[in-house]
């Protein structure tokens, strides 16, 4: 029975430690992710002794035999195994979740990288407006003609080459073409 009492109370120990926040943890009700590493590891310690726990009451109920009076360590023994499946389910849902939020960490930092790049390229997009656009520099050309035929006929020539009239001017017998062309 000494014995029964010892294993209660260090399996009283074991779940107390699930409950007590991991070292170092600060408590605060702000929502943030939360770090499954320490809880893993007591996690891990407490399924050790259990584990230990349990096989403990194997050797007393092997020793006690078949006596009625130890139908209680048989109960103890029933309810940790029951315990041991239960805490080993608990490890590998914080397993999953720990992998799950790791995985959203992961999510979450590629958005932020991304986010900065989209700033950067805005940044960059709007500073190129801000910038005036360059004037054009041109070069200018005048042909002159008596007869209207002829003046066209150089005209069109000119224009095959990328020069653009922007004036013509008559005076006296003859007609005067004015052209411009931008500088390349």
């Amino acid at each position: 029975m000494k014995r029964l009492i010892q294993t209660s109370a260090c399996l009283s120990l074991a779940l107390g430690c699930l409950s007590l926040p991991a070292p170092g943890q600060a408590q605060n009700d702000a929502p943030a992710a939360p770090d499954l590493g320490p809880v893993l590891e007591r996690l891990d310690q407490v399924i050790a002794g259990l584990a230990k726990v349990s096989r403990d009451l194997a050797k007393l109920q092997k020793v006690s035999g078949s006596n009625p009076k130890d139908k209680s360590l048989k109960t103890a023994t029933k309810q940790l195994t029951d315990l041991n499946t239960t805490v080993n389910s608990l490890a590998s849902q914080l397993a999953g979740q720990a992998k799950a939020a790791g995985k959203q960490a992961d999510s979450a930092a590629e958005a932020s990288n991304l986010l900065k790049q989209l700033v950067a390229l805005q940044t960059a997009a709007a500073a190129q407006a801000r910038r005036p656009a360059p004037q054009p520099k041109w070069e200018y050309k005048s042909i002159f003609g008596d007869s209207r035929v002829a003046l066209e006929e150089e005209m069109n020539l000119l224009g095959g080459d990328g020069w653009e009239f922007f004036n013509i001017a008559s005076f006296g017998r003859g007609t005067a073409g004015f052209a411009r062309r931008p500088v390349k």
